[in-house]
């Protein structure tokens, strides 16, 4: 592999290992922890100091908002972030080092940067253009793996190689992964709840069933590799072998939603973090902090506790609006709005695999004047993302009078991406919608288009027998997310 120059930091603290989180970013669904049978279990409401944290801690130190600058809580130390060069692809994930006395972040393209002591073992190498969804260092720090939201795996150092899913026909990508005592084996863990076992690692349980409509985000295994536990982004806890369900956070996210679990050193416990930088504590872990809205604008996309579970980082980033025209008022500088119909549901995990941060809000039947009306609710609620994207059209004809309204609404933003529909020929406004958008978007100078419909009319196999929608997961869904990201 090639060397990479890197920024070190200065060492602050000491620990010993931890492993980390592969995360993407979801909507909500709501309610329940769930049992190692599967039966979800709503939590009591115990005092909230035994299981949540207090009010959000603002970080002083962190004013600057810089994408990728790991925040500290408790015995973690800040040592260094991501170049702005560096961050074209996102920031996907961080590890301790052995001594906790530095950290590793990976980008979305798979580079991977050292700060502190933590040692750089190799990247993925550029002519692969993978994209990465976690890191997990060995049990010595000599060594990590890569996970792919394709089911790759790459391994450094002295991390083995036990098997990866690039050859299954996966039906939603890879999200996280989680590696056994020693290092014998590991586990990924699908958006859809499906897990996947290698080398000395043992299969305890899905969640595939238990999902409906939401999914996956992170994964953690227990202390001694005999079980662990997926977090769904609802806030939900699955729990399986000898994972104890500690609780969940479904009825303190409101408007918000999970990116990453973590797990305690001695397995009793866990936290849960959200992408708006809230921390919740679970069983024996202590509460240290979160990020506060009011300090960062950039949502959490992962994060990683100290080896001795006394502090953790939390991880911002969407680098998207890296190089983009700063937002006007009533946007979230840095953030990702994608408004859509029933189509963008079926793309849902491959857009929040690919595009990392972007916030779906999707609906069935979503029709075009309720999505300008969504965009205003969502603006003058300050939740409206610098970038958005558009993918309605599909229920409905569109004039050019309410692509305008909608662009009133959306004045100010970085960038709008526009989403062509793809409509069987029985569909009357098949043509004319996405004439519509073309020619709207020719006036806009921060408008883009995502012509999905051009690859969909060359691969009709990518659709149901309706002709409109995709399996999710499936190459159509995947393609799109494609063409949107590159539109970015």
């Amino acid at each position: 592999m090639p060397n990479l120059q890197v920024t070190k930091g200065c060492r602050h603290v000491r620990a010993r290992p931890a492993a980390v989180l592969g995360i993407l970013v979801g909507v909500l669904f709501g309610s329940a922890a769930c049992t190692t049978s599967g039966q979800a279990a709503v939590a009591a409401d115990p005092p909230t100091s035994s299981t949540t944290s207090p009010p959000p801690v603002v970080v002083l130190r962190n004013t600057r908002d810089i994408a990728g600058e790991p925040i500290p809580f408790g015995a973690a130390s800040y040592f260094g972030a991501v170049a702005r060069a560096d961050l074209s692809s996102g920031v996907v994930g961080i590890a301790a080092s052995a001594s906790g006395g530095g950290y590793l972040v990976v980008t979305g393209d798979g580079k991977v940067l050292s700060f502190g002591d933590a040692r750089f073992h190799g990247s993925v190498p550029a002519r692969d253009k993978e994209n990465a969804a976690a890191i997990v260092v060995s049990e010595n720090g000599a060594g990590y793996w890569l996970a792919c939201s394709n089911g790759r795996v790459f391994n450094f150092g002295d991390a083995g190689f036990h098997g990866s899913a690039a050859a299954l026909q996966l039906t939603t990508p890879i999200v996280a992964m989680a590696a056994t005592p020693g290092g014998r084996g590991y586990w990924l863990a699908a958006s859809g709840g499906r897990v996947l076992h290698y080398g000395q690692a043992r299969f305890y349980g899905s969640a595939i069933t238990q999902l409906h409509g939401d999914h996956i985000v992170a994964m953690a295994a227990t202390p001694d590799g005999r079980g662990y536990w997926l977090a769904a982004s609802d806030g939900r806890v699955f729990s399986y072998g000898d994972a104890h369900p500690y609780g969940a956070a479904a009825r303190e996210l409101h408007n918000d939603h999970i990116v990453a679990l973590a797990a305690t050193p001695d397995g009793r416990g866990y936290w849960l973090v959200s992408a708006g930088g809230q921390v919740f504590r679970y069983g024996d872990a202590e509460y240290y902090g979160s990020a506060s809205p009011a300090v960062r604008t950039d949502p959490i996309v992962a994060a990683a506790p100290t080896p001795d579970g006394k502090g953790y980082w939390l991880l911002p980033s969407v680098p998207a609006s890296v190089g983009l025209p700063a937002p006007g008022n009533g946007f979230v500088a840095g953030h990702i709005t994608a408004i859509g119909d029933s189509v963008m549901l079926d793309a849902q995990p491959a857009l929040e695999a690919d595009i990392k941060g972007i916030d779906v809000e999707a609906a069935v039947s979503r029709q075009w004047d309720t999505g300008i009306a969504l965009a205003q609710q969502l603006k003058s609620e300050g939740r409206l993302g610098a970038i958005v994207v558009i993918d309605l059209g599909t229920n409905g004809p569109v004039s050019l009078q309410q692509f305008a309204d909608l662009m009133s609404v959306l004045s100010g933003a970085s960038r709008v991406v526009f989403v062509t529909v793809h409509l069987p020929s029985s569909y009357s406004w098949a043509t004319s919608v996405n004439a519509t958008l073309e020619q709207g978007v020719a006036r806009y100078p921060r408008a883009r288009l995502a012509d999905f419909n051009k690859l969909a009319n060359q691969n009709p196999q990518w659709f149901y027998s309706d002709g409109v929608h995709m399996p999710i997961g499936g190459t159509g869904a995947l393609a799109m997310a494609g063409v949107v990201k590159s539109e970015i």
